[in-house]
């Protein structure tokens, strides 16, 4: 069973064989490929009618697809639907990308396993395409009206700014590897004699020369980097990408641009084994928090963490002036701030203060901080020492990097000039929603299909939905018209035309997270017009208990808040 070869010759000449010999052996593998011919001939037929030529492969279809514009592939590439059978479809795939890394193919990824939504994110990492280059569809859902069309368009419609982002991705993949072979060269010339002097400046500064030659590195890489002329060009033309045409959310779930921010506002905390062993024991960007070990509040009597809230403090002194011993700095200037588990409803509180928008007190503690620049304190050695001791109540749960500290100092000393700092991306929240509307009898009733999405918070917020979920949304919708109560049936209505289905999984409506039910409003032909209520982290039985508050309210989108 294990010999490709063997069974290929077998099945190639089964006719040869006695029905009594072998009928049975092939008997599901031909029923199945029966049902697969089915699928096949649908998808060739309606991808005929659009115009286009259509050429089927099987297993090894990497030299057949090398040259197409658009892949319609199986998720598993095999009949046992096993691990083996899906990493052939990736690791295939992967190959025909790697033949053609200027222009990748469009993908559309299809399979009859119900897990595929889940599965799609292992593809898509798999294979390293972006989510904004591949849909996903079920093999059953090829006939529906209208469902690979509309795919087709979500796929063609943004290729261009897709390709600009591959392209820009790619560029730095192969810019960094020429940038660190042409850093190492010129680091590589560094010998003993040049670490002598080196170490000899840095002795009256109390600087560790390991410390210090990482900073160096990493600073030569970053020029080399910059000076890759394939990067640049690349990040020009992100220039164009059309920032006020939304694409379809895909893939929300798994989301993580905070793990972006998180690593370009803070430094690694293994960085911190070379800091100098005399002096303070902190540096320029530290943030000094209380340790979850450190049990009640008596651990933080009389010491400055003894206040309301949950507070944290970043060391604004220059480093220079916490080494050599004894330090220059006689005390330590720090600036305090209030943590709050990061939610949505936290973000949304301090987003129009200054803040850092995600800090990790330890491996399973993620918050965000509000800074108050009207609240200083300074500390002595002595002091802080003992917060920090082994046995002591305090610990530092990360540093900030430099231009992230020094952003926040010169704030607070606005007197002494500002410098320029990076605009960290906007934060997104996935989240799940169950939609109701209300029927006949003045009864909530729950559509069958649970939408995830994402919720974009900066200054304002934007809720959008995955844009796989439209077509079971706009189906279950327009059946529920019929059953929906009277002054109902014109906002469901509205819900499912054209311009807002948009809006509500492509571009997103603007949406205030509060504890009251708010509306849900998308473009009309005039105004905006409202299709629901919208409630967050509460339920719709609870939030209308009463039928009269719920009968005309179009559909009601329950939100929870996921993951983060």
């Amino acid at each position: 069973m294990q010999d490709q070869a063997f069974v290929t010759l077998i099945f190639e000449n089964r006719e040869k064989f006695s029905e009594a010999a072998i009928g049975k052996l092939f008997e599901a593998f031909l029923a199945n490929q029966e049902q697969v011919r089915k699928f096949i001939d649908a998808l060739s037929e309606k991808l005929t009618t659009f115009g286009l030529e259509v050429n089927e492969s099987g297993r090894d279809f990497v030299s057949t697809a090398s040259d197409a514009d658009l892949i319609v592939i199986d998720l598993f590439l095999g009949s046992e639907q096993a691990d083996i059978d899906k990493k052939r479809s990736i690791e295939g795939l992967k190959e025909v990308l790697g033949r053609r890394p200027e222009k990748p193919p469009l993908v559309l990824l299809t399979s009859a396993h119900n897990n595929l939504l889940v599965l799609r994110e292992e593809f898509r990492d798999g294979t390293g395409l972006l989510a904004s280059g591949f849909r996903t569809i079920r093999k059953s859902e090829i006939v529906d009206e209208g469902r690979l069309e509309q795919l087709l368009f979500e796929l063609t419609e943004h290729r261009e700014d897709a390709l600009k982002l591959w392209a820009f991705l790619k560029s730095w993949e192969t810019g960094i590897v020429d940038a660190l072979n042409r850093a190492q060269k010129q680091v590589r010339k560094l010998d003993l004699e040049d670490l002598s002097h080196v170490k000899q400046m840095l002795s009256s500064e109390g600087v560790p020369l390991g410390g210090y030659m990482v900073d160096i590195m990493d600073d030569v890489l970053t020029h080399e980097l910059e000076a890759d002329q394939g990067v640049i060009d690349a990040a020009i033309a992100l220039n164009s990408v059309r920032a006020t045409t939304f694409p379809p959310n895909t893939i929300t779930g798994s989301k993580n641009t905070l793990e972006v921010v998180r690593k370009t506002l803070f430094t690694h905390n293994k960085r911190r084994q070379l800091d100098p062993v005399e002096g303070y024991p902190v540096s320029l960007g530290d943030v000094i928090a209380k340790s979850p070990a450190a049990g009640d509040d008596n651990a933080i009597k009389g010491t400055i963490f003894e206040a309301d809230g949950e507070r944290v403090f970043l060391v604004l002194t220059p480093a220079c002036d916490l080494v050599r011993e004894p330090p220059k700095a006689k005390r330590v200037l720090l600036l305090a701030g209030l943590f709050y588990d990061l939610d949505v409803q936290n973000f949304k509180q301090v987003a129009g203060g200054e803040n850092t928008p995600v800090l990790d007190l330890g491996e399973t503690k993620r918050g965000v901080v509000e800074w108050d620049f009207k609240h200083i304190e300074t500390i002595d050695l002595e002091s802080l020492s003992k917060l920090l001791a082994d046995d002591g109540p305090c610990f530092l749960p990360a540093r900030m990097k430099e231009h992230a500290a020094i952003a926040l100092q010169q704030k607070l000393l606005s007197d002494l000039g500002r410098v320029g700092e990076l605009k960290t991306m906007p934060t997104m929240f996935p989240i799940k929603c169950v939609v109701y509307y209300t029927n006949s009898k003045r009864e909530l009733v729950e559509l069958g299909t649970k939408l995830d999405g994402v919720l974009v918070v900066e200054k304002s917020a934007r809720l959008a939905f995955d844009a796989v979920h439209r077509f079971e949304f706009l189906k279950e919708v327009r059946a529920a018209i019929d059953e929906a109560y009277q002054s109902s049936k014109d906002k469901l209505t509205r819900a499912i035309e054209p311009q807002a289905l948009d809006t509500l999984f492509t571009k997103g409506i603007v949406y205030k997270p509060d504890k009251k039910p708010k509306p849900c409003t998308v473009p009309g032909e005039d105004k905006d017009v409202e299709v629901g209520k919208v409630i967050f982290n509460d339920s719709a039985a609870k939030t209308f208990s009463d039928p009269s508050q719920h009968q005309g309210s179009g559909l009601i989108f329950e939100l929870t808040e996921g993951s983060t």
